[in-house]
């Protein structure tokens, strides 16, 4: 019997507020082995979902503040090494259909609202170029696992993860998930397919529906096309438009020495190596309303999963 999207993103929950971890200097220790195993369970072994939150209330227990850019810079680096943790304790190879040479783990700070002028997570097999973090239902390409970093954002409503159950819809469809998806405009990612993205998101999909004002999430995924999960963003908007919105994020991938990895990739896919624009389309254009697609529509009737406390 299939759990609903909705349930496969309460059941992702994981309070790091509740696992001991040492703070000096204003930075955490290492990561307990529990909320390692934990990831494990849920990312590589489970549903391929988790969502890291309480990081208000960690930083509360070692008189730190959300608000405050050097604490919530810390969260960010400690949710980095539980992703790290993560991959260090699973076996890559069982992940991805193709061999990956994956070598290391990298990441890149983003804002999540305005436009990156000049982005590349990996400048040795990727050109630098503009780059809009709220898209459509997509993978990132060529890391069987990401994690993405999220608040405390201010002035904004929206900019909502959005977790899509590709997998499940592939089966009940009949469909090879490499006709799941094409390559995407001004990015090295991919994108579902139009013809299907509203389908999933109507029936396939659901919100992490999380306090990203006042609070901080990490959201870990298997991000391979053929038995992952796909994800999207609602779109932010200003709450008052007189003034500036922040949308901090922090992405997390695995990367490879060789460029081959990132060609064999594609060819799996069959898909050709992007020739990818390096400044994103402008609002009201066909390009920037296909790089949008979905994220301002309700997603599963606005399905959103009840809280747990993380």
């Amino acid at each position: 019997m299939s759990i609903s999207m909705t349930d496969v993103v309460r059941q992702a929950m994981v309070d790091v507020s509740e696992y001991d971890v040492q703070v000096t200097d204003g930075r955490f220790g290492a990561v307990p082995a529990e909320l390692t195993a934990r990831l494990v369970s849920l990312v590589a072994d489970g549903a391929g979902l988790a969502v890291c939150g309480g990081a208000s209330a960690l930083l509360a227990e070692h008189g730190m503040d959300v608000h405050r850019p050097d604490h919530a810079a810390a969260v960010r680096d400690y949710f980095e090494e539980i992703f790290r943790s993560f991959v260090a304790a699973v076996d890559l190879a069982a992940y991805t259909p193709v061999a990956m040479g994956y070598e290391k783990v990298a990441s890149v700070d983003l804002d999540g609202f305005n436009k990156n002028v000049s982005f590349t997570v990996n400048a040795a097999h990727t050109e630098s170029r503009e780059f809009l973090t709220t898209k459509c239902v997509h993978f990132d390409s060529a890391t069987t696992f990401i994690g993405n970093v999220y608040g405390p954002n201010t002035n904004l409503i929206g900019g909502l993860p959005i977790i899509c159950d590709t997998r499940a819809y592939c089966r009940t469809k009949g469909l090879d998930p490499a006709d799941l998806v094409e390559l995407m405009p001004h990015s090295y990612n991919v994108a579902v397919k139009q013809e299907y993205t509203e389908e999933i998101l109507a029936g396939h999909a659901a919100i992490v529906d999380a306090d990203l004002a006042d609070d901080m999430i990490m959201v870990v995924l298997n991000n391979e096309v053929t038995g992952g999960l796909a994800h999207a963003g609602s779109a932010p908007r200003l709450i008052d438009p007189a003034e500036p919105g922040k949308r901090p994020m922090r992405h997390i991938e695995l990367q490879f020495s060789d460029s081959q990895n990132l060609t064999n990739w594609y060819t799996h896919y069959r898909l050709a190596m992007p020739e990818v624009e390096v400044e994103a389309p402008e609002a009201n254009t066909p390009d920037h309303d296909r790089y949008h697609a979905g994220v301002g529509t309700p997603v599963g009737a606005a399905q959103r999963p009840a809280s747990s406390g993380a």
